[in-house]
């Protein structure tokens, strides 16, 4: 396992992109925005896939209104076959899920299989873990920052606490982009 400070190092790097130089005007296209947010997102699923060897990794930004909030994939890394996540997550279909992030900053699943939570869900959940972590700036939730296994996991409580760092530092990244990405 790479170090967690490997990983804040991959994440200053990714993070550069979303910065102007001092002499450019910030390009607010929607489409170069997105490019940015989802070259980002990549780089840092990439480095979060290796670190915590997870067969996923992805980066979300939370919007909507209490009740009928969704999730977005900004970019995701998916190891050892594709993925078929969707790139919107609806509050209204996944309540046990956003309930646990929104109430306690994480959701937690070693087996989808046999989680209360996910056990219902048809189609069932598109990984078999889960260890997602949601990020708050003053105290407002803006993304998430998920990892998934394709077989059941034990997630430790360092790998939790590594994570639960990560998204603060990707939330910092992403918030200065948050309302133009709100609006594409």
């Amino acid at each position: 396992m790479d170090t967690i400070e490997q990983l804040f190092a991959a994440m200053r790097a990714a993070s550069q992109d979303l910065q102007w130089p001092a002499t450019e005007g910030p390009d607010h296209r929607p489409d170069a925005i997105s490019e940015r947010a989802e070259r980002y997102a990549q780089a840092v699923s990439a480095a979060l896939c290796s670190h915590f060897r997870s067969s996923h990794a992805s980066l979300w930004l939370l919007d909507g209104v209490p009740g009928d909030y969704r999730l977005r994939c900004l970019g995701a890394q998916a190891v050892g076959g594709s993925s078929a996540q969707r790139p919107v997550c609806e509050q209204r279909a996944y309540r046990g899920y956003f309930d646990a992030l929104l109430s306690h900053g994480v959701f937690r699943c070693d087996d989808a299989r046999t989680d209360a939570r996910l056990s219902l869900l048809e189609p069932p959940p598109t990984w078999r873990a889960m260890l997602d972590v949601s990020g708050q700036i003053n105290g407002r939730t803006v993304g998430v920052v998920a990892l998934g296994q394709r077989e059941a996991r034990v997630w430790t409580k360092r790998e939790e606490l590594e994570l639960r760092r990560v998204t603060a530092k990707a939330c910092l990244h992403l918030h200065a982009l948050r309302y133009d990405l709100e609006t594409i």
